[in-house]
């Protein structure tokens, strides 16, 4: 396809941006669960029992866009409530991402995805636009 004036192009590249932003926004998230998987590789509680919601808490948003600009948001839900104990999702999860609080498991998967989203930014513009 070619573009014969600027508005042109700039649908053109609209929309393979909307395509490129898709496809990473889709690996971030499956980042973001093979990390929060990798939180259940350490430690094994004694004094409670794992609930595994911590696994199935990575969301995105639908891609969005206005004008010249798009967006979506990778995210962990905090909407779950646990039937036991008295902590919330929100405490539960700063706890674990830190390692603290007596939570068991490997800290840090939050920060581990932040780090993986602009290289798997970068990885699929490259892809998109050569």
């Amino acid at each position: 396809m070619t573009a014969n004036n600027m508005s042109q192009l700039e649908k053109m590249l609209m929309s393979q941006m909307k395509k490129a932003m898709s496809v990473a926004a889709e690996k971030m998230k499956a980042d973001v669960y093979e990390q929060t998987a990798s939180f259940y590789t350490s430690g094994n509680p004694k004094v409670y029992i794992r609930t595994g919601a911590l696994g199935d808490t990575p969301r995105i948003t639908p891609i969005t866009s206005s004008g010249k600009s798009i967006s979506y948001e990778v995210y962990l839900d905090q909407s779950h409530s646990y039937t036991t104990g008295t902590w919330d999702m929100p405490t539960v999860m700063e706890n674990a991402e830190v390692g603290g609080g007596g939570i068991l498991g490997k800290p840090g998967f939050w920060q581990r995805s932040e780090r993986n989203f602009q290289k798997t930014l970068d990885s699929v513009m490259r892809s998109f636009f050569r």
